[in-house]
């Protein structure tokens, strides 16, 4: 009997292989709850950093773009002007902001480029309104627009004050160069053009005496190049008009600044008085005026004599380049062709150039005489001089019959002023004389291997007193092309590669020691 009982109270020989496997049980329990809240914690990490790194990106320019041309990119002068923008503008694009940006390579580089601005300036106030469902913000800008808002268009406004606003066309964002065939993106151009406009408080009115009696008054081949000095002004915020020499007004009331390009017949005295009297402005001056002469004109008496009252004279030759070491080989809006590199005389207007060390070319550029320096009728300055090494060739005659002997420095281009004290503030009115309308060739300005662009928007806001010189490269349409710099490329292999290479060592080295255990 007590046998019996010993063994009831002994235990079980079955019973402990069964408490080795609870102690087993708990212990995988106890890692595989560790295990499951690791894994919790580490997909909360990814989810929140995800977030994170999504609203920084949405934030902050920190996404790179790797195309050989940088299409996504805005460029270091807009970047700056944004910084430094103290007024709150509103970017209003009328279309459904997943069709926008879905609507191929040009609606994305637009979209890509609109969130920049935003990036760089918390002024600037980015809206999407479908105009299908938003109607109300349509009609709230076409009360200021002139012309009818459509689909696609970008409205950048003054946000304090709709009525100064800009339309972005979505047809003004390419532009085809019939000489190389190929298409440009010119977004950034007109965007950050509308911009400067709707920040300046005293836009610039331009006056561009481009016809008269409703015909052109230049030479179809100067047709391109006045209208991408046009394009230059307005990309620069000043506000461009036309005006007929004979049916139009140029009354100093509309406008500060008048361009009379390279016309190639005489203008009537009318004509002259019209330009005179604007200038004078009832002898409060603060007007000026830009005149190209060209080698395609015909005698301008008229013209040469309103001249020489404010002291220069264009003159009837050609500076061509004779030393071929000092030419600089350039394609024109015309062909190619070896013309010669000038220099800038007067330093003040070149005053806020970031780079003056590229060249400037004047191509069949007529020299200019200074006829005084300074008297009391005025100041003459010389902006613009050739080598010592260039010769003249006579207008209308072959250079093979020009004299080739060196003919020592010309000035290309000048400027005239006259002032006088009202009230005890200095008041004056310039004219700015340029030796050809070539000095704006079309394919030299849009060339940034030149600087011609850059100093002649630079020169005319020295004159006239604007600020804020911005020159915009454009970027030719081709298909995309990747193109990484080497810390780019290692950066890439440290999130493509080494990120997920180290996880999946860490993920093994844990299995092994759990395993072991």
């Amino acid at each position: 009997m007590a046998e019996e009982n010993k063994k009831q109270e002994s235990p079980a020989e079955g019973d402990k292989p069964t408490k080795k496997r609870d102690a087993a049980t708990v212990k995988k329990l106890k890692y595989g709850s560790v295990a499951t809240a690791i894994t919790c914690v580490v997909v909360a990490v990814v989810v929140l950093v995800n977030v994170l790194v999504s609203r920084l990106v949405e934030k902050y320019p920190l996404k790179v773009d790797l195309t050989d041309n940088g299409m996504f990119e805005i460029t270091g002068q807009t970047e700056n002007y944004l910084k430094d923008l103290d007024k709150d503008v509103n970017f209003t694009v009328l279309m459904a902001e997943n069709s926008f940006e879905t609507s191929g390579v040009t609606m994305k580089m637009v979209s890509e480029m609109l969130n920049r601005y935003v990036q760089h300036s918390d002024r600037i106030h980015l809206t999407y309104a479908d105009p299908t469902t938003n109607p109300d913000v349509v009609s709230r800008y076409q009360a200021s627009y002139a012309g009818t808002l459509a689909e696609g268009d970008i409205i950048v406004s003054d946000a304090a004050d709709d009525t100064k606003m800009r339309v972005v066309k979505l047809a003004s964002l390419m532009s085809y160069d019939q000489q190389r065939d190929t298409y440009s993106f010119v977004g950034e151009q007109n965007l950050t053009s509308a911009l400067l406009y709707v920040t300046d408080a005293n836009p610039i009115r331009v006056a561009v005496l481009a016809t008269g009696n409703g015909s052109p008054i230049y030479n179809q081949n100067s047709a391109y190049s006045l209208a991408m000095f046009s394009t230059l002004l307005v990309n620069n915020g000043y506000d461009v008009q036309t005006v007929d020499l004979y049916t139009g007004t140029l009354s100093p009331e509309d406008y500060d600044l008048a361009v009379l390009p390279a016309p190639v017949n005489d203008r009537t005295p009318s004509a002259i008085e019209m330009i005179t009297a604007f200038l004078y402005n009832d002898g409060t001056y603060d007007k000026n005026l830009i005149y190209f002469a060209d080698f395609t004109q015909s005698n301008t008496p008229n013209i040469d004599e309103m001249l020489s009252t404010w002291g220069v004279e264009v003159t009837r030759n050609l500076a061509l380049e004779g030393n071929s070491a000092a030419a600089q080989q350039v394609t024109l809006t015309v062909g190619n062709a070896a013309v010669p590199a000038v220099s800038i005389a007067d330093e003040a207007y070149s005053e806020g150039m970031v780079n003056t060390t590229l060249p400037i070319v004047a191509p069949l550029c007529r020299p200019i005489k200074l006829l005084w320096e300074s008297t009391t009728s005025g100041i003459t300055t010389s902006v613009l001089e050739t080598s010592d090494t260039v010769y003249l060739s006579e207008m209308g005659k072959s250079t093979e019959e020009a004299d080739k002997t060196p003919a020592g420095k010309q000035t290309v281009m000048a400027v005239t002023s006259r002032k006088q004290m009202i009230d005890n503030i200095q008041h004056g009115s310039s004219i700015m004389v340029l030796g050809s309308m070539m000095l704006a060739d079309y394919a030299v300005l849009q060339n940034t291997s030149y600087n011609n662009a850059t100093f002649l928007v630079n020169a005319v806001n020295v004159m006239t007193g604007k600020g804020n010189s911005l020159v915009i490269a454009s970027k030719t349409i081709e298909q995309p092309t990747v193109a990484i710099t080497t810390s780019q490329a290692v950066g890439l292999m440290v999130f493509v590669f080494a990120i997920p290479v180290a996880i999946i060592i860490i993920g093994i080295v844990v299995i092994a020691r759990r395993r072991n255990k």
